[in-house]
């Protein structure tokens, strides 16, 4: 990804070096959201989300960082405030249900990963929790290395390597669990 060059053209007010920026980032930025997100149907607003806040947010872009890591720092933000809405929602939904005092009925039927692959893995990563599962995608699924996901994620590279070994260790006793 030219960075610079493209992020100057967008400044400069360039409408097509923007849509080449978002071109060359939205399959693996829609990829790791896709992964992170329990609501499929709030996938796409999401998305849009973030890509309105690189176009806000792209003046104050330091060139001597990496224009990638820097999306995914906005895309996990992004996803982490749509986190916090749906709890505020959700207790909200639950004080208003309380006062009505009546039968709450819970719908645990959650979105499942039809599209991508029945694999062992993919099952076992979805069931990790969402720190555990936010620094595996990031790691494996995006390539980026520890010290990246450190400064994306806002945590101490300590952090992040424990996280993935805990996140190592969950999934490979699971899969020889389900193997045998």
């Amino acid at each position: 990804m030219e960075s610079n060059a493209e992020v100057h053209k967008v400044l400069a007010g360039d409408q097509e070096a923007f849509s080449e920026l978002y071109n060359e980032t939205i399959h693996s930025i829609y990829r790791m959201l896709y992964f992170l997100t329990d609501s499929k149907e709030d996938l796409d607003d999401i998305v849009q989300d973030v890509y309105v806040e690189l176009y806000r947010s792209l003046p104050r872009f330091d060139p001597s960082r990496s224009l990638r890591a820097w999306l995914y720092g906005i895309a996990i933000r992004q996803h982490q405030s749509y986190r916090r809405k749906k709890w505020r929602q959700a207790r909200k939904d639950n004080k208003e249900k309380q006062l009505q005092a009546a039968p709450v009925e819970l719908d645990f039927s959650g979105a499942v990963i039809e599209r991508l692959s029945a694999d062992d893995a993919v099952r076992e990563i979805e069931g990790l929790s969402y720190k555990l599962k936010q620094v595996v995608i990031l790691r494996y699924l995006n390539d980026l290395s520890q010290e990246e996901i450190a400064e994306i994620a806002g945590i101490p590279l300590g952090t992040v390597k424990s996280r993935l070994n805990l996140a190592l260790r969950k999934l490979r006793t699971t899969i020889r669990r389900n193997v045998e």
